[in-house]
């Protein structure tokens, strides 16, 4: 972050009141000097009396009283004109991203019901091992659906992985979360949901390395418009590595080995979810991509800081209260 120092939200509050204060100041000025001019008499033989040392004390007492009331209402004015102006101190902030991208992909298949909140909870670990990554969610039945975008929002991460278990739990309230996961033809279209999560990634954006954390038991269900192959060579053709996560292996049947295979050819890994290595796994092997910090948009940020005229305006008003009791006296 840079400080960029302090600034003013309505500096027109500011010059409008000094030229308002100015102009009621010399109208006050004109009215006393002309009540002054009229009041004055003429008093024979009055050098004796203003050349006494005790005369001369009290008018150089009285002017500095007066300097130092009228400095003090100045000051007191002032410093409310500017607390009224609203001072702020802006910073510009230049924050940094890293440079790797990650999107979640679950299969909410009827096959993966007993998994699903697991998974879900499993994710919930991953993002914590991440810091600055961006992070997004895809969802797929027989068609798929994002649930949120890549974002390095985690505090909203969270809470849609939150939203997810309970939908996933069975939570009557959450069936939305499954909206826009039943457009197509069969159940668990497996290809068409990579697919999907493959081109959830920036078109333009070549700098960041890119992962899918694909769980799914890779059973198919119905005749999808992308086949897992033609998914997985999309996948490599966008410099894409595919990290597997499969809740049902058990032992190799011909499901789980095609799909250890497929994402080895991506340059990923595969991982059965019972598999106590998986997350630092998949962890380590997304971190070992090269990664470099990129400067995000600058942004303005402004805080208010009515330090300074506060305690200036306390100061005058002290020095009003002071001066015009010794002056009362």
């Amino acid at each position: 972050m840079e400080l960029n120092g302090p600034d003013l939200e309505w500096p027109a509050v500011l010059a409008v009141g000094t030229v308002v204060a100015i102009l009621g100041a010399y109208a006050v000025h004109r009215r006393l000097s002309r009540r002054s001019a009229r009041a004055a008499a003429p008093v024979a033989n009055s050098e004796a009396l203003t050349s006494l040392p005790e005369y001369q004390r009290a008018l150089r007492l009285h002017r500095v009283r007066m300097a130092v009331l009228a400095l003090s209402a100045v000051l007191l004015g002032g410093a409310a004109l500017v607390g009224a102006a609203r001072p702020l101190d802006t910073t510009i902030d230049k924050p940094q991203t890293r440079s790797r991208d990650i999107m979640l992909c679950l299969d909410i298949s009827g096959s993966m019901a007993a998994y699903d909140a697991t998974l879900v909870s499993t994710f919930k670990t991953l993002v914590k091992r991440f810091e600055g990554e961006r992070i997004g969610l895809v969802i797929f039945n027989s068609s798929a659906a994002t649930v949120f975008p890549l974002t390095d929002d985690y505090d909203f991460i969270n809470d849609e992985l939150d939203t997810a278990a309970r939908a996933l739990g069975g939570d009557p309230e959450s069936e939305s979360f499954f909206a826009g996961t039943f457009n197509g033809r069969g159940t668990s279209l497996i290809g068409d949901g990579l697919a999907t999560c493959v081109s959830s990634f920036d078109k333009v954006d070549t700098q960041r390395a890119r992962s899918v954390v694909f769980a799914t038991d890779n059973h198919l269900a119905g005749r999808p418009i992308i086949d897992v192959e033609q998914a997985t060579e999309l996948a490599k053709a966008k410099g894409v590595r595919v990290y597997g996560l499969n809740p049902e292996e058990n032992g190799p049947d011909e499901e789980a080995v095609q799909m250890r295979e497929l994402v080895t050819d991506t340059g990923g890994h595969y991982f059965p979810m019972s598999d106590q290595t998986a997350i630092r796994g998949i962890v380590d092997s997304v971190e070992a991509q090269e990664a470099t910090l990129i400067d995000a948009a600058s942004r303005s940020l402004y805080s208010d800081n009515p330090t300074l005229p506060i305690a200036l305006a306390g100061l005058g008003l002290l020095g009003v209260i002071g001066a015009s009791r010794r002056w009362a006296s």
